[in-house]
């Protein structure tokens, strides 16, 4: 007979943004379900979120006031612009972590990729376990040869990129981290790329590119979704019309032109579309008078809506193209940074969909026409369904408690 695991205490943590938070929340709520003690540190605007999981809550103060948008999707210093913001997170986290747990340490560290100085400098002091979690694609063996991660941290002569500004101060911002805590000895290189431990990412092994090429450390378990989505939080209409869905995320939802360029597109179709312009985006005024088949919405849970969608036209952020591929629903993206570029490049390699400009040279016959050749396209179908297949299989949140679980009595 199969003995019960004893419960053990794991302490979460992640970027003080949505798209990092939410993921995690689901393997927080079902390891509290199992008997297990979760301690989850953020910030007061995802306290609430995160107590509705059962976890108890560690607040701290955050060093970004904005995490989300610290780093502009379009400039070419996107990527040492996040992770100065992380850095600057880490250090505003690990003296509050420090504090908390100075008598009673937990027993494994679960943490967002993102917080990775915060993580992995708190489990080397406290040689502890860990598992990062990753709502991103992971990093793949070879280097990007136009901006190389090991060439902003070691300053390579010649790179033009490692010796601008926004680099610079990643590298010494890093390098200061590491000695405040005792660890002059670990190069920031080291700490970034060397990780070992394991990963858990939020999206099936079939979407990562390169997926193959990645060992068992890498656990690919899906989107891990609420379990019980309201679903009294929406009706689809009564005249049966097909249905589109429509959102930006939370980042990127003051894009007023965007939604005009939305609301004209469907006024005369055989559409009912469905926008969610955020609870910081646009106001829905300013969209103006809107035709009987197009309503606004400052939020809504996409998964009451996505089972009823033909389509949903979406800004290709990681967790917005997982909601509708479990539930089958076919993409039409318009990525709005550079990071969403490379979701929306992959989902299109997939045959998932296709992309439509995201800025400026959108234009509601385009969007229309995308919408429309999407909805009829057997093959994209055909290919969301195999994806989604491959979603189920991957193991979502159960399978994310279990590794969890393993990595915590192994």
């Amino acid at each position: 007979m199969t003995q019960p695991r004893p419960p053990l205490h794991y302490l979460f943590f992640a970027a003080p943004a949505h798209g990092h938070v939410r993921p995690t929340l689901p393997v927080a709520a079902e390891l509290v379900r199992r008997g297990h003690r979760v301690s989850y540190a953020t910030t007061e605007p995802f306290a609430a979120e995160v107590g509705a999981t059962g976890a108890g809550t560690v607040l701290y103060d955050p060093a970004v006031p904005d995490f989300a948008r610290a780093a502009p999707g379009d400039s070419p210093d996107w990527l040492p612009l996040a992770l100065t913001a992380a850095i600057a997170e880490s250090s505003a986290l690990l003296p509050a972590l420090m504090e908390r747990f100075a008598d009673t340490r937990p027993d494994v560290v679960a943490y967002d990729t993102t917080m990775n100085p915060a993580g992995r400098l708190l489990t080397r002091l406290w040689q502890l376990p860990a598992a990062e979690f990753s709502p991103v694609f992971l990093p793949q063996r070879t280097s990007n040869p136009a901006f190389s991660l090991a060439a902003m941290l070691q300053g390579s002569p010649g790179d033009g990129a490692a010796e601008r500004p926004a680099v610079r101060r990643f590298r010494e911002d890093l390098t200061a981290l590491l000695a405040g805590y005792g660890a002059a000895d670990v190069s920031p290189l080291d700490l970034i790329t060397g990780f070992r431990g394991l990963r858990i990412a939020f999206f099936p092994r079939a979407f990562q590119p390169g997926g193959d090429a990645f060992d068992d450390r890498h656990v690919f378990v899906g989107p891990c979704l609420d379990p019980s989505p309201p679903s009294r939080a929406w009706r689809p209409p009564a005249d049966g019309r097909p249905v589109v869905l429509v959102s930006l995320g939370t980042s990127y939802s003051d894009r007023p032109d965007f939604f005009r360029t939305c609301v004209k597109a469907f006024a005369d179709s055989p559409w009912h579309a469905v926008l969610t312009v955020g609870r910081r985006g646009v106001d829905p005024a300013e969209l103006g008078p809107l035709p009987a088949n197009v309503e606004v919405h400052r939020w809504l849970p996409h998964l009451a809506v996505l089972p009823h969608a033909r389509v949903f036209v979406c800004q290709a952020g990681m967790g917005s193209v997982m909601e509708a591929l479990a539930c089958g629903t076919p993409l039409v993206l318009a990525a709005q940074a550079r990071e969403q570029q490379m979701v929306a490049r992959r989902a299109v390699s997939l045959g998932l969909g296709t992309e439509v400009p995201g800025g400026e040279g959108l234009t509601a016959d385009g969007l229309l026409d995308a919408v429309g050749s999407v909805a009829d396209d057997r093959q994209v179908h055909a290919s969301v369904a195999g994806l989604s297949e491959r979603i189920r299989e991957a193991g979502g949140t159960a399978r994310a408690a279990d590794v969890l679980e393993v990595l915590g009595t192994g």
